[in-house]
Order: C-alpha cells, then structure tokens, then sequence
C-alpha cells in the first residue's frame, strides 16, 4: 500500500511554479483565440479550430503520462517538457500560415500534457491533497493576474526583424510563453526527488473505480460548457467595445480572486463534506454563464466576467481531493486535466459555431446546460469521498 507523501511548503510551491510557467499558454487561451483571429484573418470557428487541436495535444499527453506518474522520475519529466515547450513557444513566433502554427503547438501541447500529469500525480500522492490542490490552483490565479496585465500589451507587439519578418500581434504572445518555460527550467532542480522505492497503492473495487472515470467524464463536460462560452471571452469583450488593455483589467479582478478562492476552496475540502460545496459552486457558475453570455453593457462585463472566471478554480481542489480519496495511487487525478482538456479541446471549434449561427446567447444556453450534466456525473464519486472521509 502506497504511503502518502509529506511534501513541504517549499516544495510544493516548486511544483506549482514549475506547473504554471510551463501551462502559460493554456492560461492564455482566450487572447490566443483572439491574436490567431486578428493575425490570420480567420473567423471564429477556423481560430477555435487551431486552438481545439492544441487543447487535445495537451490532453493526449496528459493521458499517457498520466498512466506512467507512479514510475517516471518527476524532475526528468519535468526539465525535458519545459524544454520542448520553450523550442516550440519560439519556433510559434516563425509561423506565418495557420498551418505552420499548428505543427508548432502539436509537440508543446503533449509536453504540457505531461508536465501536468506528473505535477497532479505528485500533489494527489501528498499528505494533504485538498489543501495542496488548492495552493497550486492559487499559484494559477496569481499567474493569470501576470498573464491578464502582460498579454494584452503583447497583443500590440509591431516590431520589425527585417524587410520580410514582422512579429505582431500572436507573436507577443508566444515570446512571453517561451519566457515563462525558460523560468520554469531555472526551478526545475527545486522540486522534490522521487521516492526510492514506489509502492503501488491499495486497489480499490472496480465499482469505485468505475464512478471516478465517471467523475472524470462530467468534469470534462462541465469545463467543455465552460470554455464553450470562457475561450471567447475576449471576442465578448471587444464587441461590447472595450480594449484588450481593458478586458486585462477585469482579468486582473478575477485573477486576484482566483489567489484567495482556492486556498480557501482547499481548506473547506479538508474539514467539511464536498457535496454542499460544490453544489454552491457549480451554481453560482451556471448563472455567471448566463449573465455573460448575454451581457450587452461594460458594467455588466466587469462585474461577472471575475465570477465566471475565477469559479472553476475553487472547484477543482475539492474535487481533486475526492478523487485523492478515491484512488490512492494518484493516477485518477493526473488524468484530470487530460479530460478536462478532452473537453475543452472541442469547446472553440462549436462555441466558435454556435457563435457564428446564434451569437454569444446560443452558446450561453448550451454552456449552462452542459456544466449542469457535468455536476450530474461527478455527484456520485463525491458522495463516496464524503463517506470514506467520515468513516477514516
């Protein structure tokens, strides 16, 4: 039977350092989404097309290395995919087709996959894997607080290289992600050392193990109506009229939210039921999609756009901590973001449709509906973390 590990303060913070300069462009999706628009002249569905293939990149990745995280020696892992991120964030600078830019993002999103993987392995291994969970989802917030005040001024990026290479626009972008994997393989050599002897853990019944895929099938539907709506959130923003400095500052909002939310999202995690909780949440998400998806007003844009954007991420501690609960070995939850990205890969090709067929409304009603089947599908695997917590 597998231990759990105690894994200090320090290193825990390494882990998530490493985890948010590798997942930098991920955290960026939604000014990608609108760079790639504006700097190939696509439409909306053609974008959200180049982005659902990055997305599923990260989750095969995920997915593979997910299955392998209880073997593989995390810091190997971890300095060869901030490598290949960082190559292909600068070789993404050099395309000048949509073409091109996707056989760049290919390799650096199954990279991610696995920098993920081996970092949500690591975390759901710990001792304390609510409270952990949500130190690494605040570390996200506070990365997102950098990414919402950097991007937008990396959108206006209009330097000339030479008579016949400009960098503009989507270039920005990628220069600043190709900074942040260079930061995370200067911390690479602080993360924790592997255990020397890797026990596996104590196998659970087919039953339980049944309703965490099950678990992890709705969380992927529930991000999938998020980002349906979340990835185009930008594109919300400039027709409602506002600048990208503009929309930066409400990221800021929701970022600086997203700091706090978590922390707080992983100590109710390790004193009270899920269940409650995550109702709570998953709520108040459906009626931030709503009210965006809908909003014609800037005010009303400042106000939810925080919300919705901060939500998810007091979620997934609680839930990752279930799914800790539920299988020891930690496999189920470095599978999540591979689902989580299943799911939001498919979400900018059909947001992106629905967009161009019935507006950001159509796309909102559909959001709803999927978060809602998503909560429907991980109820189960919650309620059974819930028991086992009360009896242990």
């Amino acid at each position: 039977m597998a231990h759990p590990e105690n894994l200090k303060a320090s290193e825990v913070a390494s882990i998530a350092f490493v985890l948010i300069c590798c997942f930098a462009a991920s955290l960026g999706m939604a000014f990608n989404i609108d760079g790639i628009k504006e700097s190939f002249d696509l439409t909306n569905a053609d974008a959200g097309e180049l982005i659902s293939l990055e997305m599923f990149s990260i989750a095969v990745g995920n997915f593979f290395f997910a299955r392998l995280t209880h073997i593989t020696n995390s810091k190997k892992v971890f300095f060869i995919g901030a490598s290949i991120i960082l190559l292909f964030n600068l070789l993404s600078v050099l395309a000048t087709e949509p073409l091109h830019l996707a056989f760049f993002r290919i390799p650096t999103g199954l990279a991610l996959g696995a920098v993920a993987a081996t970092c949500a392995g690591r975390i759901a291994r710990s001792d304390k894997p609510d409270i952990n969970f949500g130190v690494v989802n605040s570390a996200v917030g506070l990365m997102g607080v950098f990414m919402a005040f950097t991007l937008p001024r990396a959108l206006n990026l209009d330097f000339s290289v030479s008579n016949y290479f400009n960098l503009t626009g989507i270039d920005g972008l990628y220069l600043v992600y190709g900074l942040c994997a260079l930061f995370a393989l200067l911390v690479v050599y602080r993360t924790p050392d592997d255990n020397e002897k890797k026990s596996q853990a104590k196998n659970k019944s087919t039953k339980v193990l049944r309703i965490g895929w099950l678990a992890l099938f709705g969380i992927g539907i529930m991000f999938f109506g998020h980002a349906t709506v979340g990835l185009f959130i930008v594109r919300i923003g400039r027709e409602i009229g506002l600048s990208p400095e503009h929309i930066g500052y409400v990221f800021m909002v929701g970022s600086s939210l997203g700091i706090a939310l978590p922390l707080i999202a992983g100590w109710i995690g390790t004193k009270l039921r899920a269940f409650s909780p995550i109702l709570i949440l998953v709520t108040l998400l459906a009626m931030a999609t709503g009210v965006l998806s809908t909003s014609d007003s800037a005010w009303q844009y400042f106000l939810v756009v925080p919300i919705f954007a901060t939500l998810p991420t007091a979620i997934m501690p609680i839930f990752l901590g279930c799914l800790a609960r539920t299988d020891g070995s930690g496999k189920l939850a470095a599978s999540h973001v591979a689902f989580v990205l299943l799911g939001t890969s498919a979400a900018p090709f059909i947001g992106g449709i629905l967009i161009d067929k019935g507006g950001f409304g159509l796309a909102g009603g559909f959001s709803v509906f999927m978060i809602m089947l998503g909560t429907l599908l991980i109820t189960p695997m919650v309620l059974n973390a819930d028991q086992q917590k009360m009896l242990s």
